[in-house]
Protein backbone atom coordinates (compact mmCIF):
# COMPACT_ATOMS: atom_id res chain seq x y z
CA UNK A 1 0.00 0.00 0.00
CA UNK A 2 1.28 3.50 -0.81
CA UNK A 3 2.30 5.56 2.20
CA UNK A 4 1.60 9.03 0.81
CA UNK A 5 0.78 9.05 -2.89
CA UNK A 6 -2.44 7.67 -4.29
CA UNK A 7 -2.26 5.18 -7.15
CA UNK A 8 -3.35 7.96 -9.48
CA UNK A 9 -0.62 10.29 -8.22
CA UNK A 10 1.98 7.59 -8.79
CA UNK A 11 0.68 7.05 -12.32
CA UNK A 12 0.66 10.79 -12.97
CA UNK A 13 4.27 11.02 -11.84
CA UNK A 14 5.31 8.17 -14.13
CA UNK A 15 3.44 9.65 -17.09
CA UNK A 16 4.09 13.37 -16.60
CA UNK A 17 7.39 13.43 -14.71
CA UNK A 18 6.08 15.31 -11.67
CA UNK A 19 3.22 15.51 -9.19
CA UNK A 20 1.89 18.33 -6.97
CA UNK A 21 0.57 19.72 -4.68
CA UNK A 22 1.40 17.47 -1.76
CA UNK A 23 1.03 18.49 1.89
CA UNK A 24 3.88 18.20 4.38
CA UNK A 25 4.28 21.09 6.81
CA UNK A 26 1.79 22.77 9.13
CA UNK A 27 1.56 26.55 9.38
CA UNK A 28 3.53 26.42 12.63
CA UNK A 29 6.20 24.26 10.95
CA UNK A 30 6.55 26.76 8.14
CA UNK A 31 6.78 29.65 10.60
CA UNK A 32 9.44 27.83 12.61
CA UNK A 33 11.52 26.94 9.55
CA UNK A 34 11.28 30.49 8.21
CA UNK A 35 12.57 31.74 11.55
CA UNK A 36 15.38 29.18 11.48
CA UNK A 37 16.27 30.35 7.98
CA UNK A 38 16.31 33.96 9.19
CA UNK A 39 18.66 33.06 12.04
CA UNK A 40 20.86 31.00 9.71
CA UNK A 41 21.21 33.88 7.26
CA UNK A 42 21.86 36.27 10.13
CA UNK A 43 24.60 33.97 11.43
CA UNK A 44 26.17 33.64 7.98
CA UNK A 45 25.93 37.35 7.26
CA UNK A 46 23.42 37.62 4.43
CA UNK A 47 20.98 35.96 2.06
CA UNK A 48 21.94 32.41 1.08
CA UNK A 49 21.75 33.57 -2.54
CA UNK A 50 24.31 36.34 -2.06
CA UNK A 51 26.97 35.02 0.31
CA UNK A 52 29.46 32.20 -0.34
CA UNK A 53 27.64 29.87 -2.74
CA UNK A 54 28.51 26.82 -0.69
CA UNK A 55 25.87 27.76 1.87
CA UNK A 56 23.03 27.39 -0.63
CA UNK A 57 23.61 23.68 -0.68
CA UNK A 58 23.79 20.81 1.78
CA UNK A 59 22.97 22.77 4.91
CA UNK A 60 21.60 19.48 6.24
CA UNK A 61 25.21 18.67 7.11
CA UNK A 62 25.49 21.92 9.04
CA UNK A 63 22.10 22.78 10.58
CA UNK A 64 19.82 20.45 12.50
CA UNK A 65 16.67 22.16 11.23
CA UNK A 66 17.51 21.46 7.57
CA UNK A 67 18.35 17.83 8.40
CA UNK A 68 15.00 17.60 10.21
CA UNK A 69 13.11 19.10 7.28
CA UNK A 70 14.74 16.71 4.82
CA UNK A 71 13.60 13.77 6.97
CA UNK A 72 9.99 14.95 7.28
CA UNK A 73 7.90 11.74 7.23
CA UNK A 74 5.32 13.06 4.75
CA UNK A 75 8.03 13.98 2.25
CA UNK A 76 10.06 10.79 2.68
CA UNK A 77 6.87 8.70 2.54
CA UNK A 78 6.13 10.18 -0.89
CA UNK A 79 9.68 9.49 -2.01
CA UNK A 80 9.36 5.90 -0.77
CA UNK A 81 6.23 5.39 -2.87
CA UNK A 82 8.38 6.12 -5.93
CA UNK A 83 11.81 4.78 -4.95
CA UNK A 84 11.26 1.98 -2.47
CA UNK A 85 12.06 1.73 1.25
CA UNK A 86 15.84 2.29 1.22
CA UNK A 87 16.49 5.97 0.55
CA UNK A 88 19.48 8.31 0.52
CA UNK A 89 19.38 12.08 0.66
CA UNK A 90 21.91 13.14 -1.98
CA UNK A 91 21.70 16.93 -1.85
CA UNK A 92 19.68 19.82 -0.45
CA UNK A 93 19.65 23.22 -2.11
CA UNK A 94 17.83 26.49 -1.46
CA UNK A 95 16.17 28.41 -4.27
CA UNK A 96 15.31 31.88 -3.02
CA UNK A 97 14.05 34.79 -5.14
CA UNK A 98 13.68 38.20 -3.58
CA UNK A 99 10.52 40.24 -4.33
CA UNK A 100 10.55 41.77 -7.80
CA UNK A 101 13.90 40.22 -8.64
CA UNK A 102 15.21 38.95 -11.98
CA UNK A 103 16.47 35.49 -11.01
CA UNK A 104 15.36 32.69 -13.34
CA UNK A 105 16.02 29.06 -14.09
CA UNK A 106 15.98 28.38 -17.83
CA UNK A 107 14.72 25.07 -19.24
CA UNK A 108 16.97 22.37 -17.83
CA UNK A 109 17.16 18.83 -16.46
CA UNK A 110 18.61 17.95 -13.06
CA UNK A 111 20.05 14.71 -14.43
CA UNK A 112 22.70 16.38 -16.59
CA UNK A 113 25.30 17.19 -13.94
CA UNK A 114 24.50 14.80 -11.07
CA UNK A 115 26.30 11.73 -12.39
CA UNK A 116 23.72 9.30 -11.03
CA UNK A 117 22.59 6.09 -12.72
CA UNK A 118 19.98 4.86 -13.26
CA UNK A 119 17.82 8.01 -13.47
CA UNK A 120 15.85 7.22 -10.29
CA UNK A 121 16.62 10.56 -8.65
CA UNK A 122 13.49 12.34 -7.30
CA UNK A 123 13.48 15.96 -6.13
CA UNK A 124 11.01 17.27 -3.57
CA UNK A 125 10.63 21.06 -3.99
CA UNK A 126 9.30 22.32 -0.66
CA UNK A 127 7.63 25.73 -0.45
CA UNK A 128 8.33 27.81 2.66
CA UNK A 129 6.18 30.62 1.24
CA UNK A 130 3.14 31.17 -0.93
CA UNK A 131 4.30 30.24 -4.44
CA UNK A 132 1.81 32.06 -6.66
CA UNK A 133 1.82 32.40 -10.43
CA UNK A 134 3.60 35.76 -10.00
CA UNK A 135 6.29 34.38 -7.68
CA UNK A 136 8.15 32.39 -10.34
CA UNK A 137 6.92 28.85 -9.63
CA UNK A 138 8.57 25.80 -11.13
CA UNK A 139 7.15 25.06 -14.58
CA UNK A 140 7.23 21.55 -16.01
CA UNK A 141 7.19 20.44 -19.63
CA UNK A 142 4.67 17.64 -19.26
CA UNK A 143 6.06 14.20 -20.09
CA UNK A 144 9.48 15.54 -21.10
CA UNK A 145 11.31 13.00 -18.94
CA UNK A 146 10.32 10.19 -21.30
CA UNK A 147 13.06 11.07 -23.82
CA UNK A 148 15.81 10.78 -21.20
CA UNK A 149 18.89 12.98 -21.21
CA UNK A 150 18.80 15.94 -23.62
CA UNK A 151 21.60 18.23 -24.78
CA UNK A 152 22.18 21.02 -22.29
CA UNK A 153 24.75 23.81 -22.36
CA UNK A 154 26.06 25.95 -19.53
CA UNK A 155 27.06 29.60 -19.29
CA UNK A 156 24.27 30.98 -21.45
CA UNK A 157 21.71 32.40 -19.01
CA UNK A 158 22.09 35.66 -17.11
CA UNK A 159 20.50 36.00 -13.66
CA UNK A 160 20.34 32.22 -13.38
CA UNK A 161 19.57 30.71 -9.98
CA UNK A 162 21.28 27.56 -11.26
CA UNK A 163 25.03 27.27 -10.72
CA UNK A 164 25.96 26.78 -14.37
CA UNK A 165 23.50 29.14 -16.04
CA UNK A 166 22.42 26.21 -18.19
CA UNK A 167 19.68 25.66 -20.76
CA UNK A 168 18.41 22.82 -22.98
CA UNK A 169 19.70 23.38 -26.53
CA UNK A 170 17.66 20.85 -28.48
CA UNK A 171 14.00 20.43 -29.27
CA UNK A 172 11.56 19.13 -26.69
CA UNK A 173 7.79 19.22 -26.60
CA UNK A 174 6.49 22.44 -25.05
CA UNK A 175 2.89 21.98 -26.11
CA UNK A 176 1.81 21.39 -22.50
CA UNK A 177 3.39 23.35 -19.63
CA UNK A 178 2.23 23.08 -16.02
CA UNK A 179 3.11 25.53 -13.21
CA UNK A 180 3.49 24.17 -9.67
CA UNK A 181 1.46 26.65 -7.63
CA UNK A 182 2.09 25.79 -3.98
CA UNK A 183 0.89 26.97 -0.61
CA UNK A 184 3.34 27.30 2.29
CA UNK A 185 4.21 23.81 3.53
CA UNK A 186 3.30 22.04 0.29
CA UNK A 187 5.74 20.38 -2.07
CA UNK A 188 6.08 18.98 -5.54
CA UNK A 189 7.99 15.92 -6.71
CA UNK A 190 9.79 15.79 -10.04
CA UNK A 191 11.82 13.25 -11.97
CA UNK A 192 15.47 14.05 -12.61
CA UNK A 193 14.93 14.03 -16.40
CA UNK A 194 11.82 16.22 -16.55
CA UNK A 195 12.53 19.54 -18.25
CA UNK A 196 11.62 22.47 -16.03
CA UNK A 197 12.19 26.20 -15.56
CA UNK A 198 11.09 29.14 -13.42
CA UNK A 199 10.44 32.80 -14.22
CA UNK A 200 11.38 35.91 -12.18
CA UNK A 201 9.58 36.66 -8.93
CA UNK A 202 7.14 39.48 -9.72
CA UNK A 203 5.36 39.23 -6.39
CA UNK A 204 5.79 41.29 -3.20
CA UNK A 205 6.86 38.23 -1.20
CA UNK A 206 10.20 36.51 -0.92
CA UNK A 207 9.96 33.19 -2.75
CA UNK A 208 11.63 30.55 -0.58
CA UNK A 209 11.95 26.95 -1.65
CA UNK A 210 14.28 24.09 -0.82
CA UNK A 211 14.99 21.22 -3.19
CA UNK A 212 15.59 17.86 -1.51
CA UNK A 213 17.17 15.21 -3.74
CA UNK A 214 16.38 11.58 -2.91
CA UNK A 215 17.79 8.45 -4.50
CA UNK A 216 17.39 4.74 -3.75
CA UNK A 217 20.43 3.11 -2.19
CA UNK A 218 20.86 0.98 -5.32
CA UNK A 219 21.78 4.11 -7.33
CA UNK A 220 25.38 4.39 -8.54
CA UNK A 221 27.58 7.43 -8.99
CA UNK A 222 29.46 7.29 -12.31
CA UNK A 223 32.18 9.86 -11.58
CA UNK A 224 35.78 9.42 -10.47
CA UNK A 225 35.31 9.57 -6.71
CA UNK A 226 33.09 8.31 -3.95
CA UNK A 227 30.39 10.78 -3.02
CA UNK A 228 28.79 11.58 0.35
CA UNK A 229 25.11 11.01 1.09
CA UNK A 230 22.79 10.60 4.08
CA UNK A 231 20.67 7.56 4.82
CA UNK A 232 17.20 8.87 5.64
CA UNK A 233 15.19 5.65 5.57
CA UNK A 234 15.76 1.91 5.52
CA UNK A 235 19.19 0.33 5.11
CA UNK A 236 22.06 0.55 2.67
CA UNK A 237 23.21 -2.84 1.41
CA UNK A 238 25.10 -1.44 -1.59
CA UNK A 239 27.77 0.85 -0.09
CA UNK A 240 27.90 3.05 -3.20
CA UNK A 241 28.20 6.26 -1.15
CA UNK A 242 30.00 7.47 1.98
CA UNK A 243 27.22 7.82 4.55
CA UNK A 244 27.39 10.97 6.67
CA UNK A 245 26.20 11.39 10.27
CA UNK A 246 23.50 13.86 11.25
CA UNK A 247 24.59 17.26 12.60
CA UNK A 248 24.66 17.48 16.39
CA UNK A 249 25.52 21.17 16.81
CA UNK A 250 24.48 23.98 14.47
CA UNK A 251 27.63 25.41 12.91
CA UNK A 252 29.76 23.23 15.17
CA UNK A 253 33.42 22.79 14.33
CA UNK A 254 32.94 19.21 13.16
CA UNK A 255 29.82 20.15 11.21
CA UNK A 256 31.58 23.07 9.51
CA UNK A 257 34.45 20.82 8.46
CA UNK A 258 32.04 18.18 7.17
CA UNK A 259 30.03 20.72 5.22
CA UNK A 260 33.18 22.18 3.68
CA UNK A 261 34.50 18.75 2.69
CA UNK A 262 31.21 17.60 1.20
CA UNK A 263 30.74 20.89 -0.67
CA UNK A 264 34.13 20.45 -2.31
CA UNK A 265 33.20 16.91 -3.34
CA UNK A 266 29.88 18.03 -4.83
CA UNK A 267 31.28 21.06 -6.67
CA UNK A 268 34.16 19.01 -8.12
CA UNK A 269 31.68 16.37 -9.20
CA UNK A 270 29.39 19.02 -10.68
CA UNK A 271 32.05 20.45 -12.96
CA UNK A 272 33.37 17.02 -13.84
CA UNK A 273 29.91 15.94 -14.97
CA UNK A 274 29.36 19.28 -16.74
CA UNK A 275 32.52 18.66 -18.75
CA UNK A 276 31.46 15.12 -19.61
CA UNK A 277 27.98 16.26 -20.66
CA UNK A 278 29.25 19.05 -22.91
CA UNK A 279 32.45 17.63 -24.42
CA UNK A 280 30.66 16.21 -27.45
CA UNK A 281 28.18 19.06 -27.99
CA UNK A 282 28.33 20.42 -31.55
CA UNK A 283 29.69 23.95 -31.87
CA UNK A 284 26.38 25.20 -33.19
CA UNK A 285 24.34 23.59 -30.38
CA UNK A 286 23.17 26.99 -29.17
CA UNK A 287 21.35 27.45 -32.45
CA UNK A 288 18.77 25.01 -31.16
CA UNK A 289 17.93 27.07 -28.10
CA UNK A 290 14.28 26.92 -27.21
CA UNK A 291 14.07 29.45 -24.42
Amino acid sequence: MPKKLSVKQQRDYRADGYVYPLDALSASDVSRYREELRKTEEHLGGSLMEIDKKYRGNLHFLCKWVDELARNPAIVDAAEDLLGPDILLYTTRFFIKEPHSEGIAAWHQDSTYFGLRPFDHVTAWVALCNVTADAGPVEFAVGSHIRGQLQQKSGLIKNSVNTAGQIIVEWFDQSEIDRAILKPGQFSLHHTCVVHQSQPNRSDERRVGIALSYIPTRTRYIGKRRMPASLVRGKDDYNHFDLQPRPQVDFGEIEMQRHDTTFKAYIESFYEQLGEAEKDLPRDAVAGMVY
